[in-house]
């Protein structure tokens, strides 16, 4: 018994996760349009994200979005393997494709297959690796067999012994040697995942789709966030690569000693350009203009990251390597700027299309909400400022971007301006009444508008109670 026309992917980019071919294949066969990069991107593996202890990676769930494009509707155990078997003729005779998670240490054409390094690395102390369980998918089934479809990373589809399979599926929690390793998630056993689109994808849905999700990944590179969470911070956006030069700057004080941590954090760096190169160059493909004229932008954009790690590549002296890290260090300057153009320009085009929607705890409520659509406008108004008014306020910085006083970049006729403008996009889109302006004719007092985030924060004091 096996699904019929079932033929998947198999070339799928050596960056993405197991899950995402599984999740596309399903979403197909429920009739919804789907691509890897937006798979990737509803997660926002295409935003940079690093923390404060250096590691660079997908940090979604700090942003607080609601997941996206696709659902995970959860991981059940079931009571036995025979259960476990008859679920699968199940879905198998529905047509519909079974999810499972196991250990990759006992599928015999994985590299993991009862390889002694997949359980070194795990416990070892120092590794940077966590426990996580394997997901593939099973699309037939008969008394000694199932038929596996596992692209990532061995890309195998094809068949695999009932009892190959029965240990696969008891998971890694039944690997005694592993029970010290490093884990973020709950492992399991006999487990499947159930999972659907988060509305069918119809080829008009996907398109808006793709741009909302293009649209709430340029949002959040510009803010450049910092959240401070669990006794870390945790950076998004442009505010990585504001971390990556201060790396840089320390790193030509402190020279040979810092070329390897740099070259670790430019080189993790490429990952979520990857996936957002993907996202720009399905839209490119599917959309055309203007993401067609985005995609090209972005590939030399993506080349230069490249190059910026190649450039640390050597061994040399410390002077060397002091001389090698003010050289890199100018050139992601010059390369950041380069990329934030691009953003802005892709904002200018999305700004009017809605971001993904944020979970929302009893704690947060209207108050949280209100604060994330006051930072966009007074961010919107800071970039016309500088395009129709000749402007120059560093809107990548986000809400640390200096306004008004000893550190900012505005006047006091340009702080005029600025308060005009938010008070108009106020008006327009909160339907609130505020007097800014005369709050700046008044004597402008200098703290409230020393910075994006302090504006914002005066902006809320100001606003009614909701009621």
């Amino acid at each position: 018994m096996q699904i019929q026309l079932f033929d998947p992917i198999m070339d799928i980019p050596y960056y993405y996760p197991c899950n995402l071919p599984l999740v596309h294949e399903v979403l197909k066969r429920q009739g919804s349009e789907s691509r890897l990069s937006l798979l990737a991107n509803s997660r926002l593996y295409g935003l940079p994200a690093c923390s404060s202890l250096g590691l660079v990676k997908q940090y979604f769930n700090k942003l607080d979005y609601e997941d996206a494009v696709w659902l995970e509707k959860g991981k059940r155990e079931l009571p036995s393997y025979e259960a476990g078997v008859a679920e699968i003729r199940s879905r198998i005779n529905d047509g519909e494709l079974f999810l499972a998670t196991g250990t990759s240490y006992y599928l015999p054409y994985c590299e993991d297959y009862l390889n002694p390094n997949y359980i070194a690395k795990l416990v070892d102390p120092d590794s940077r690796r966590y426990l996580v369980d394997h997901w593939l998918a099973v699309y037939g089934v008969s008394d000694d067999q199932m038929l596996i479809y596992d692209p990532v990373p061995s890309r195998y589809a094809g068949p695999l012994s009932s009892q190959a399979f029965g240990d696969f599926w008891r998971g890694n929690k039944s690997i005694p040697e592993l029970a010290t390793a490093k884990r973020k998630e709950e492992l399991h056993i006999y487990c499947t995942v159930d999972v659907e689109s988060e509305a069918t994808l119809t080829p008009t849905a996907f398109r808006e789709a793709m741009q909302q999700t293009l649209a709430t990944l340029v949002y959040e590179f510009l803010a450049g966030q910092e959240i401070h969470r669990d006794g870390r911070v945790y950076y998004f956006g442009n505010a990585v690569t504001l971390q990556l030069l201060k790396r840089l700057h320390l790193g030509a004080v402190n020279g040979e000693t810092e070329i390897s941590a740099i070259s670790t954090f430019l080189f993790d760096m490429r990952w979520s350009r990857y996936f957002f190169r993907d996202l720009l160059n399905d839209m490119g493909a599917i959309l055309g203009a203007p993401y067609d004229a985005y995609a090209a932008e972005f590939a030399l954009i993506v080349g230069e990251w490249e190059q910026a790690h190649k450039m640390m590549q050597g061994r040399w002296s410390q002077e060397e390597a002091s001389q090698r890290i003010r050289l890199v260090s100018s050139f992601v300057e010059q390369l950041g700027l380069r990329e934030h153009r691009l953003y802005e320009s892709m904002w200018a085009e999305h700004r009017n299309i809605g971001l993904f929607g944020k979970k929302r705890s009893e704690s947060e409520g209207a108050k949280s909400k209100q604060r994330e659509m006051l930072a966009k406008i007074v961010l919107d108004s800071c970039m016309d400022l500088n395009q129709f008014h000749k402007g120059s306020i560093p809107v990548e910085l986000g809400l640390q971007a200096p306004l008004y006083g000893r550190n900012g970049n505005l006047d006091s006729l340009g702080l005029v301006s600025l308060l005009a403008a938010v008070e108009q996009s106020i008006q327009e889109e909160l339907g609130i009444g505020i007097a800014l302006s005369e709050i700046a004719s008044a004597g402008m007092p200098d703290s409230p508008y020393r910075t994006v985030g302090g504006f914002v924060d005066y902006l809320i004091d100001r606003m009614p109670e909701a009621g």
